[in-house]
């Protein structure tokens, strides 16, 4: 691949889609420790100063990743939410494929707050958060005129509290190579269950107590 900087729009932004898609790949790959620039720009076909002309830091690369599944996301679900086949279950099942099947949503979901937040612009991270905002509140607009029982701000709440509450859920059942073999054949309640099981009862759990007043 040429190495070098693209000049015209389209060529950038294909250079820039080559840098996300390389991290992506590295991450199906490895997850520990996170890849590096270095690996990054080895990956995409180029040197690290191209990627720092795309991206302040590396972390904005990994923002950018999770912002593209987000809204590759959000878009099936607003297709689900405005199609003819819609059902609470059937959003809940799209939802539990979602966190159960795409790890590279999950696991960059979960490092977000405590580390990739940490090193990039305020503006750069405002737009980020703007983005997912907002594409969160047109999914609960839509939701509205699906579940007459919702309001907006309940609409807003489930999305996020069940995202999070996934988050934690997928942490917990997919830990680290070293913890898996460390509790191998381990009888500890703790660790029972399958992760579909947990977050259809979650899903469930949360969408009654919503709904109980």
């Amino acid at each position: 691949m040429d190495k070098k900087r693209a000049r015209r729009p389209e060529e950038k932004e294909i250079r820039k889609q080559s840098i996300v898609a390389a991290l992506r790949e590295l991450l199906v790959k490895q997850k520990h420790p996170l890849p590096s620039t270095q690996e990054i720009a080895e990956a995409a076909g180029v040197t690290k100063g191209v990627i720092y002309f795309y991206f302040r830091t590396r972390e904005e690369i990994f923002l950018t990743l999770h912002l593209q599944e987000t809204e590759s996301f959000f878009k099936e679900m607003a297709e689900l939410l405005e199609g003819p086949e819609y059902s609470l279950s059937k959003l809940k099942e799209k939802i539990i494929h979602q966190f159960s099947k795409n790890e590279i949503f999950m696991f960059v979901g979960l490092i977000i707050p405590g580390i990739l937040e940490s090193n990039v612009d305020h503006d750069f991270l405002y737009e980020f958060k703007k983005n997912t905002s907002d594409g969160m509140d047109e999914l609960a607009r839509i939701w509205l005129s699906r579940e007459t029982r919702l309001t907006i701000a309940n609409a807003r709440k489930f999305i996020l509290r069940f995202y999070f509450l996934g988050l934690m859920l997928w942490q917990h059942h997919n830990p680290p190579k070293e913890v898996k073999e460390a509790f191998l054949n381990k009888n500890l309640w703790l660790l029972e269950g399958e992760l579909d099981q947990v977050l259809s009862e979650s899903f469930d759990w949360l969408w009654k107590g919503m709904n109980s007043n």
